[in-house]
């Protein structure tokens, strides 16, 4: 959910070893997987009403007052994932590892979010939008106002949990994972620690990214932008938000981040060969899949319910 600007990110250039013989794509393999539930995540009555034009200011508001909470969500999320990296001890002679450019996609993924949300608080002043959730204030002016835990979206709460689940450390020594890799043997921590945090993050973005651009898909033809002004958010989200989320550098970036997981585990399962393969395959499956499952059932509980 960048440019969710989620985004317009910096362009770097990624220098990648050349991708082993192994065709097998996690991300594609996900995508595939619970296609009733995808659909539901990106396909909803919410959807269609921004699309449309129906949605009313205090919907979209409320809406947006979440999604910056799922931002702030997001932020802590990413820095825990980022402190249970390893890094590359030495340069590595076969190109940028993937935890190198994991670290770059996360921190281009910090700085948009933050461009996202000054977004959010921007458009809501020149639209008249209400972007506060609701809150439980304090007696006095020295008490902190707290957000009702009651006025949030279920699909928040939901991803709130799953980023509160990514973990912040490994267990291993620095540089013992890398080690093993660059010696070609088993190495003795969990195989890439970070790929559960990576996938859901990939996946909260990539389903953002059909999402928005389902909606766009569904505009009606030949309406000029000028008329977005008769629309019941007075164009909010035709003239900012869905140009903004379905555009096609929002789309490269989060295909910057499935490209990297997928070239991960084609590295890993070229490493064990053939005969290790299905196994390492099972691994991974297991290890993602049930979590992917989670993601699309807060994805799908994010938006609101409209007539």
């Amino acid at each position: 959910m960048l440019l969710r600007s989620r985004k317009m990110t910096v362009k770097t250039t990624i220098i990648s070893p050349a991708r082993p013989a192994q065709t097998w794509s996690l991300t594609e393999h996900l995508l595939s997987t619970f296609p009733e539930e995808y659909q539901r995540a990106t396909q909803h009555p919410f959807l269609l009403a921004a699309a449309e034009g129906r949605l009313p200011k205090d919907v979209l508001g409320k809406w947006l007052a979440n999604d910056r909470l799922y931002i702030h969500s997001y932020i802590r999320a990413a820095g825990k994932l980022l402190s249970a990296i390893d890094l590359p001890q030495v340069v590595p002679k076969d190109g940028e590892a993937s935890e190198t450019q994991l670290v770059d996609w996360l921190i281009e993924a910090l700085a948009a979010v933050r461009r996202e949300e000054r977004l959010f608080i921007d458009v809501a002043g020149r639209y008249g939008l209400d972007v506060n959730i609701g809150t439980l204030g304090g007696v006095s002016s020295t008490e902190a106002v707290v957000v009702d835990e009651g006025a949030k979206l279920p699909g928040l709460v939901m991803m709130e949990d799953i980023f509160r689940d990514i973990q912040g450390s490994t267990t291993a020594a620095p540089g013992a994972y890398e080690m093993a890799r660059l010696n070609d043997r088993p190495p003795t921590t969990t195989l890439l620690p970070w790929l559960e945090g990576a996938v859901m993050f990939w996946g909260t973005e990539r389903t953002y990214l059909d999402a928005w651009s389902w909606a766009k898909s569904r505009q009606p033809p030949g309406k000029a932008s000028s008329d977005a002004r008769e629309d019941a958010d007075g164009g909010a989200l035709r003239n900012e938000f869905i140009p903004n989320w379905s555009s096609v550098d929002f789309g490269r970036f989060v295909g910057r981040l499935g490209g990297l997981i997928d070239f991960a585990v084609s590295q890993a399962l070229e490493r064990v060969g053939e005969e290790g393969a299905d196994a390492v395959k099972a691994e991974i499956i297991g290890r993602v899949e049930a979590k992917w499952k989670s993601l699309l059932s807060a994805e799908a509980a994010f938006w609101p319910q409209v007539d």
